[in-house]
């Protein structure tokens, strides 16, 4: 199967994806939505929401947040039909990420448990542009998703699942929510040195749980690791954590 672009494939991320003429087209579309978004930053902002406020500049975002947008923007581009297709975001914090995804013509429902975003969140769909698609928000409780069975098209989720005590409940909730064929974008950290939030044992179970519940809808590719991004090289590095990580994305669809 011959690849497209860097990006169209699932596995690690690869330093030699980020120095490509598609990162940099991809980057550059994204550099200008969020400079967007923090140009409403002090009209949106609760004094006390915790997350980084450019997210985009990170080292692991700077490759997950263009693996992401490249897949929803190719496949909503491969929708026939006028109706705009239901996203949901899940631990979407407040960024400028879901108001992209929507000016791509998608209504994305944003989730998390913290009732900051929901109300930072409102503030933002207000002053934000989103058109033609939209942007609003449901909280959650942490173990179930705010979506009948079936309701959705897609779900992506962008670095949460290494921070949850039992992934196999998200998962479970993502696949009861999509519809049958529907497409689930996943990225998340792998610790290197084995003894943080998914090591090698977590690893395999998550992996476990993907094959049960989604099939993959990329070709997982193999990266070298001379190759491989981590949170001490790449664009952003963060040589002062006391932990190595990598990323890896998922580009799946849900089975019957």
């Amino acid at each position: 199967m011959a690849i497209v672009s860097a990006f169209d494939r699932s596995g690690l991320a690869a330093l030699s994806d980020i120095r490509t003429p598609e990162w940099d087209e991809l980057f550059a579309i994204l550099e200008k939505e969020q400079s967007s978004f923090l140009a409403h930053e002090y009209e949106i902002r609760s004094p006390e929401y915790k997350w980084p406020r450019d997210p985009l500049h990170n080292w692991s975002r700077c490759w997950e947040y263009p693996y992401v947008y490249h897949h929803l923007r190719k496949w909503r581009s491969g929708l026939v039909g006028g109706t705009s297709p239901h996203l949901v975001d899940v631990g979407s914090g407040v960024t400028f990420f879901p108001f992209a995804v929507a000016r791509l013509g998608c209504n994305v429902s944003c989730t998390d448990i913290d009732s900051i975003c929901e109300k930072d969140l409102s503030r933002a769909s207000l002053k934000v542009s989103q058109a033609p698609g939209f942007v609003n928000f449901r909280l959650t409780n942490g173990s179930t998703l705010p979506f009948s069975d079936g309701e959705v098209d897609a779900v992506y989720c962008i670095s949460v699942i290494e921070h949850l005590p039992d992934f196999d409940i998200l998962l479970k909730e993502i696949h009861r929510i999509l519809k049958s064929g529907g497409i689930f974008l996943l990225t998340f950290d792998l610790d290197l040195r084995g003894d943080q939030e998914i090591g090698p044992l977590k690893y395999r179970q998550l992996k476990d749980t993907i094959k049960e519940l989604f099939s993959t809808r990329e070709h997982e590719v193999t990266i070298h690791p001379v190759d491989l991004l981590t949170s001490c090289n790449g664009p952003y590095p963060e040589p002062g954590q006391p932990f190595r990580l990598a990323v890896e994305g998922q580009i799946l669809t849900r089975k019957t």
